[in-house]
């Protein structure tokens, strides 16, 4: 199974970039969208408002695209699943950009600017990749010192 998620608010534009790929056959697997609070509802793929077992399905999902919030982020890659974050630009000051580019400073993984990149971005996913992954068990703690490097 394909997780796509978007947290408790709403990314209308991921939505509609996955239903669209959808309905064109992008996708080699069942998908399900938790679409939160989205005005758009899908069409092509199946999908829920809010899941309480989301951080179970995405243990087991084959891919995980997930709007690029911190919370979701924060649970999703440690679970090692293949995953491409996709970052809401429409968000206070466009904050899910500045931190997967922190992030990305402690961790490998995919993640694009805007949802129009998601289809070249589907080969790319892979499982996130700690570069220090001794540091694993402090992950929140290497986030925060890659975004904010002193005492804040």
């Amino acid at each position: 199974m394909i997780l796509v998620t978007v947290g408790t608010q709403f990314f209308d534009e991921l939505i509609d970039e996955v239903d669209r790929l959808a309905s064109r056959g992008a996708f080699d697997r069942p998908v399900l969208a938790q679409i939160g609070l989205s005005r758009h509802i899908p069409r092509h793929v199946a999908h829920v408002r809010f899941d309480r077992q989301l951080l179970e399905k995405a243990a087991s999902a084959e891919l995980i695209i997930s709007h690029a919030g911190t919370g979701s982020l924060c649970e999703f890659i440690p679970l090692g699943r293949p995953t491409i974050a996709v970052v809401n630009d429409t968000k206070a000051e466009n904050h899910q950009l500045e931190f997967v580019r922190a992030l990305s400073e402690v961790c490998d993984f995919c993640w694009i600017d805007s949802p129009s990149k998601l289809a070249e971005a589907l080969p790319l996913a892979r499982p996130p990749r700690l570069h220090n992954p001794l540091g694993a068990a402090n992950l929140a703690s290497q986030i925060a010192a890659s975004c904010c490097p002193v005492v804040c």
